[in-house]
């Protein structure tokens, strides 16, 4: 009898842990077998433990905007490297034992090929039929060239995997790859012996349908189901098909296009030297497992997510119960005789301790939040509540008393008209028709000059090139408004919102010209003692383009002067600030003063409009132009944004709406990275809006959160209140997405930011009811005022709002006394740093007290909507400042103040 050939009698003589996985029969159980299974065990739970260990800590490299790509590094070195480690331990172990098994039975002459399937383990000496050394069938030694191209291939895929890694980060689709790998093994050795049924646990790691549901569960909490989120991994996740496909054995005759790799030893130097960082995989690939090596790579990649980033409690639990999931198929694909089989159960505290931490201190936090002391925001709002109270009961019931305000107010009459307006807003049940000093306080420069030295700016400033203004004109007979501009046609809404709401006016107001700002941006920036127009015909204006540049020095250069004339012109005092201790928590006690952009220098590194706006063209002069919002440097005449009105993308439907019994515990926040370019040369993750998703989501481990905790003391009649400084944060009573990464250049930068700000499009393509079911919603700027306020105001919920703009609704800059929307009491100011942010949401949303004041709040703000922001009142609004506007430019006007 010929005696078979040197591989066969090595697969014979050495028991294979992928032959008893698969119930294959061993014909001397008494072989020491269970020492290699146990050792294949502990390999795979360092392995795991590794991939665990290494993604966290790339994940927290990442999150702090640190060099990702060195993380990502770090995480392959040390994956790959125990694993070889343990695995070249191991084989020195075996080739010691398989020499004395050798010649312990070359006597009894077996030569029987053990036949069997394929698990999550496969021949851990990497022979096969028809590859090896000698007598193996044609193309499975191949030739230099053929095995030259092969690891050619296999450094490539191993090259694409880890660049996209390093680029974009996890590769999500990665799970998918073990039932793939499965199919693949069956095709590429179609004489195995098919395998016996399967059931429990082993039917997740054995067959196809097994390996496809753990897989398919994975991925639903690593993948964001949308296009481009899907497209982009199949790349990475093709290449690493292949580079496993290629370590494979196979049997004759099987497919020659595909890249094979039949003896590992043999591919080392090249590979070393294409991929470096990857040798000590490939050290041990000779006794490695692809299949489990995917297992691996998965349980390392959910057992990694960290649940202090999670936006909600099935995010949090997801990744644990997926990793116990995908541990439970570790497990079933290691021999029951193995010994310590059981000890890789132990790898569940990589994900379950950690969870179970975070819900510990979310515990903790909860407790002591103040819930029988009063909070500061109560204080506020009670105080708030009480002077707007006093601000309705002061308005004028009578034209005459009217008139009279309006004297006292501004020291000039009012405009022609003002008694027709009057009886308007009486008729139509208007609450507010005194509180109009910021329309008085934004066109009260030009009362100096007469009405056609105004005119005369007018025309000058819709000629100067590059201004980007629009010039309309509104007709008193016919009151429709038309407008035009050099080289522009659409005029983003401007007409259709003042025929919308004056159109049903003809022959009641006077003609009107006036000058509208194109940009979202503000644009007017008057020096200390500009005049009127130079008789010798100079320009009395300049426009300079800050577009994508730092605009700070710029807008607040007059600090000095325009505070010393703001004091000049002030009529009344402000009001004194309210009575309330903060304990160190930066409220906003005084929205005016929060405003104020030279008493608060810090603003420039921490808004994108003072960093790199989209387009800036900053006018210096003294120039009448309409913009929707301001800072309080600048003189632009606020007006409504078409948004509120015509846009219907930003109107209130109640059917969006739910009760507040039925909203859910979180503060909302879902938009674009608008507010500011972010580039190279600046620090995009200081933009507004990239503070607040940096926040919501925890990306910055190293940042402290300022709370409030009831002092411990003896003194039972006078409890104290502290406050504390914690890295902690409750990332469950958020939900902030970004919906769309844009504003940005080069690529790079975009890619970096879209993987700093984990934006999650899955979850944010929502109903466009979708903020209006939490109980706390956030509005924030964009690239200048943000059009949702008035939709998030007249729903049930209580709107929290940062800004460094004033639009037409605030009140004028001698304090929080006035305006046509009340802050502690219509909505939740919050200061442009943010830092009492998570207290607000922690009490709001974690305590009895804290409930019912947003309540209070939101309830408030949605009566108001329905009593003072109807359409009506935007109409008292515009029809008012149309008077002002007319009177500004009738040419027939002298001067309305002298020095």
């Amino acid at each position: 009898m010929v005696a078979a050939p040197s591989w066969r009698r090595r697969r014979w003589f050495e028991p294979q842990p992928w032959a008893l996985l698969r119930g294959g029969e061993v014909e001397d159980p008494g072989r020491p077998v269970t020492t290699t299974a146990t050792t294949a065990a502990i390999a795979a739970g360092l392995a795991a433990l590794s991939a665990s260990g290494a993604h966290r800590l790339s994940s927290l490299s990442t999150a702090a905007g640190g060099v990702s790509q060195a993380g990502e590094v770090v995480s392959e070195a040390v994956c790959w490297a125990l694993l070889a480690a343990v695995a070249g331990m191991v084989g020195k172990r075996r080739r010691r034992r398989r020499s004395g098994a050798m010649r312990a039975r070359a006597d009894e002459g077996d030569d029987e090929l053990l036949e069997g399937g394929m698990g999550l383990l496969w021949p851990d000496d990497g022979a096969s039929a028809g590859g090896g050394g000698g007598g193996g069938a044609g193309h499975v030694g191949g030739s230099k060239d053929a095995s030259e191209r092969s690891v050619w291939a296999v450094a490539a895929g191993i090259v694409v995997a880890c660049c996209y890694a390093a680029e974009i980060g996890e590769i999500s689709l990665f799970p998918a790859l073990t039932p793939l790998l499965l199919v693949a093994d069956r095709k590429l050795r179609p004489r195995m012996a098919p395998s016996p049924p399967q059931s429990g646990l082993a039917a997740l790691a054995n067959t196809v349908w097994g390996t496809t549901l753990v897989a398919a569960v994975a991925m639903l909490a690593l993948v964001d189901w949308s296009l481009l989120e899907l497209a982009l991994p199949l790349l990475p996740a093709a290449a690493l098909l292949l580079v496993y496909a290629a370590l494979m054995p196979r049997s004759a005759g099987g497919p020659r296009l595909l890249p094979l790799i039949p003896d590992i030893e043999e591919a080392i130097q090249p590979l070393s030297h294409r991929i470096l960082i990857l040798l000590g995989g490939v050290l041990g690939a000779r006794h490695t497992s692809w299949c489990t090596a995917t297992t691996l790579g998965t349980f390392g990649l959910v057992a990694s997510q960290d649940p202090s980033f999670q936006l909600s409690d099935l995010d949090a639990a997801l990744p644990v119960i997926v990793s116990l999931l995908v541990l439970a198929q570790l497990v079933s694909a290691i021999p029951k005789q193995a010994r310590g089989r059981l000890l890789l159960w132990a790898l569940c505290l990589v994900s379950v301790g950690p969870y179970l931490a975070n819900t510990a201190a979310i515990g903790r936090a909860q407790s002591a939040a103040l819930h029988s002391l009063e909070h500061p925001v109560e204080v506020l709002i009670r105080s708030a509540k009480a002077d707007f109270e006093r601000l309705l009961e002061r308005q004028s019931r009578t034209y005459s008393a009217a008139v009279e305000e309006y004297r006292r107010r501004y020291g000039i009459e009012p405009p022609p008209g003002f008694r027709e307006w009057f009886e308007f807003a009486v008729e139509n049940r208007s609450p507010i028709v005194d509180e109009f000093d910021m329309i008085s306080e934004s066109v009260s420069p030009f009362w100096r000059l007469g009405g056609k030295e105004v005119a005369q700016i007018m025309d000058e400033a819709y000629d100067t090139a590059g201004i980007d203004l629009w010039l309309c004109s509104f007709s008193g007979a016919t009151a429709e408004t038309s407008c035009s501009h050099p080289v522009r046609t659409f005029d983003r809404h401007i007409g259709d919102l003042f025929n919308t709401l004056l159109g049903d006016l003809p022959g009641v107001l006077p003609d009107a010209k006036f000058l509208v700002n194109h940009l979202d941006e503000p644009r007017v920036l008057i020096p200390p003692g500009s005049g009127p127009p130079s008789p010798d015909k100079k320009k009395t204006l300049s426009v300079t383009d800050f577009a994508e540049r730092p605009t700070w020095d710029a807008i607040t250069k007059y600090c000095g002067a325009s505070r010393v004339d703001r004091e000049r012109g002030r009529r009344s005092p402000p009001p004194p600030p309210p009575p309330v201790e903060t304990y160190g928590l930066p409220l906003v006690t005084n929205l005016s003063a929060a405003l104020d952009l030279c008493a608060h220098p810090e603003y420039a590194e921490t808004h994108g409009l003072f960093r790199a706006p989209a387009s800036f063209r900053l006018i210096e002069g003294l120039v009448p132009v309409l913009s929707t919002g301001k800072p309080s440097t600048m003189s632009d005449i606020p007006f409504p944004s078409p948004a509120y009105v015509v846009e219907p993308e930003f109107r209130y439907e109640p059917s969006d709406d739910v009760p507040w019994s039925h909203k859910s515990d979180h503060l909302y926040w879902a938009g674009s990275t608008t507010g500011g370019v972010a580039r190279t040369d600046n620090d995009w993750r200081r933009f507004h809006r990239q503070r607040f998703l940096a926040l919501a989501q925890n990306l910055d481990p190293e940042q402290q959160h300022i709370y409030l905790r009831q002092e411990e003391s003896n003194d039972q009649s006078a409890p104290a209140i502290r406050a504390t400084r914690t890295g902690f944060l409750n990332t469950r009573l958020y939900r902030a997405y970004a919906t769309r990464i844009f504003q940005c250049r080069p690529g790079a930068v975009c890619r970096r930011e879209r993987a700093h700000l984990r934006g999650r499009a899955r979850w944010a393509r929502q109903a466009a009811g979708a903020a209006l079911r939490a109980r706390l919603v956030l509005d924030l700027d964009g690239n200048g005022i943000s059009g949702r306020f008035r939709r998030l105001l007249a729903s049930r919920s209580c709107v929290l709002k940062q800004t460094v703009l004033r639009e037409w609704w605030h009140g004028g800059g001698s304090g929080d006394g006035g305006g046509l929307v009340v802050p502690w009491v219509h909505y939740v100011p919050v200061s442009v740093g943010m830092g009492e942010l998570p207290e607000l949401v922690a009490w709001f949303l974690g305590t009895d007290r804290g409930r019912e004041a947003a309540r209070r709040v939101g309830e408030e703000g949605a009566q108001w909507a329905a009593r003072a922001m109807r359409d009506v009142d935007f109409k008292v609004y515009l029809w008012r400042l149309v008077l002002e506007l007319a009177r500004l430019a009738d040419v027939t006007r002298g001067p309305l103040l002298t020095d």
